[in-house]
């Protein structure tokens, strides 16, 4: 049996090395973002504090400050809001959506717009069962916290991209 086992998880991870598979690892920030202030509506919000720490993992200086030599990566606009789907015939809540917005813009060390302002927006569905009303709240956090994983990830690869 475990020889069986072995055989399928080597045959699996000869395919996934065939195809070009591989992790994606941090972004690869060009010379020209190696020092960000990250302007934020709320700069105290979770969004802002994994975006810089994202930025610091892949090589980045994150400035407290904007000042003359540091890009300005902005974070404007963001929200979090649960969107009604359906309504069940009781007028409760049957399905909601989780709706992440975020508006994004970038300007290079020497003041050059290298990303004007672009929306990035996620959204997940879940459904809201009322004979399980204990979990929801938890279920809530859980997709919260998951989008802004997401979001985050988002945000980098537009950093990755828009610095080439």
């Amino acid at each position: 049996m475990n020889m069986s086992r072995f055989i399928i998880l080597a045959a699996v991870a000869m395919t996934l090395a065939a195809c070009g598979f591989q992790l994606r690892g941090e972004a690869q920030l060009s010379p020209a973002l190696k020092r960000v202030h990250v302007a934020a509506s709320d700069p105290f919000s979770p969004l802002t504090r994994d975006v810089e720490a994202a930025l610091t993992r892949s090589g980045a200086t994150v400035e407290d400050a904007a000042g003359e030599g540091i890009a300005e990566i902005t974070l404007g606009s963001v929200s979090l809001a649960p969107v009604v789907r359906s309504v069940g015939a009781n007028a409760t809540v049957n399905e909601f959506a989780m709706v992440y917005h975020v508006e994004l813009s970038i300007q290079s060390a020497d003041g050059k717009t290298l990303l004007a302002p672009q929306v990035i927006e996620h959204s997940r569905d879940y459904t809201f069962d009322q004979t399980q009303a204990i979990g929801s709240n938890a279920e809530q956090d859980e997709v919260k916290k998951g989008m802004q994983r997401d979001m985050v990830q988002a945000i980098m690869r537009k950093i990755e991209a828009a610095g080439r």
